[in-house]
């Protein structure tokens, strides 16, 4: 049931966008969109991840400038989400999304459990909202962590 409320909140914040297609190259990020949509959109891009890894390209654009500095360009980035500990991003079953933490008005986290076939991963996603151009007022994805020692602690 859980999985049926995520695609269907992800189906919303997709069709909000006016876009049907989470790999749809027009959906970038926008001053609308909210913490948690970022997330939502970019998990959703990964794991409808294509041969020509459109999934990929959506979930760069909503890096941060300066996420896309330390992990790009495009194809190194698309590198590093094939690898562990980030693979599981594009092709996982089930998504439990904590609540968004704000820790001011410009910075948020939100944790994400993630689970496919007996593998579980727990990712930290930290967030800003740009103040300045491009994308003034839109938040993106500064880094994503892994949070190993959290998975001795969850009770699936």
């Amino acid at each position: 049931m859980a999985g049926v409320k995520y695609a269907l909140s992800v189906l919303g914040v997709i069709c909000l966008l006016g876009c049907g297609d989470p790999l749809n190259a027009e959906l970038v990020p926008g001053p609308e969109l909210t913490p948690e949509d970022v997330v939502r959109i970019q998990l959703e891009a990964l794991r409808n991840n294509d041969a020509e890894d459109r999934g990929i390209a959506v979930a760069f654009r909503f890096a941060s400038p300066a996420n896309r500095r330390a992990t790009g360009p495009l194809p190194r980035f698309a590198r590093m989400i094939k690898e562990e500990p980030y693979d599981l991003m594009l092709h996982y079953e089930e998504a439990r999304f904590g609540p968004i933490e704000e820790e001011s008005e410009n910075a948020a986290r939100q944790r994400v459990i993630l689970l496919d076939r007996g593998a579980v991963r727990q990712y930290i996603f930290q967030l800003s909202r740009r103040r300045f151009e491009p994308c003034e007022g839109c938040w993106m994805t500064d880094s994503v962590l892994v949070d190993e020692d959290a998975l001795q602690r969850i009770a699936l």
